[in-house]
């Protein structure tokens, strides 16, 4: 019978370990995003395919964020950017890749930059595609005074 009341108690405990396994021991804090906005000089770009040159007309489709605070004090922001890439073509329209060009400023609470960083992605165009709604998705960290501005940089 003591065998029989240990197993259950073994049984109980690991149920307990198992429920309790799937907590995160460390919580990120959730906090509000600083702001993000995009300069109305750069909410649009336009670039040419690799291949073809067609010209692709790049604007920005809403962007959304979520941030949790460091141990530091610094909040880490994960941005996603959706766009909206819209080539013309009169010919077949053949499957072609083109470069969006970014760029991100971090300006403090008087507006001087603190940093800025330039990058790209690259899209796909399948036979006769128009348009093109890909997601851009990055990570950073900045001051809770801080403030971020995106902009797509012109490739032509």
């Amino acid at each position: 019978m003591n065998s029989n009341k240990s197993l259950y108690i073994l049984t109980g405990l690991a149920l307990t370990a198992i429920s309790f396994s799937g907590c995160s021991v460390i919580s990120k804090e959730v906090v509000d995003c600083p702001q993000i906005t995009a300069m109305p000089e750069g909410a649009e770009a336009f670039v040419k395919t690799d291949a073809l040159a067609h010209l692709v007309d790049v604007r920005f489709n809403g962007v959304s964020t979520s941030c949790t605070k460091k141990r530091n004090g610094k909040i880490k922001m994960e941005v996603a950017a959706g766009l909206k890439a819209v080539r013309t073509f009169t010919d077949k329209g053949e499957a072609d890749a083109a470069i969006i060009g970014m760029a991100m400023a971090v300006l403090g609470p008087d507006d001087e930059i603190v940093s800025n960083e330039a990058f790209g992605y690259r899209i796909g165009f399948g036979n006769g595609v128009r348009a093109h709604y890909p997601i851009a998705e990055f990570d950073l960290v900045v001051e809770a005074d801080e403030r971020v501005v995106l902009m797509l940089t012109p490739t032509l």
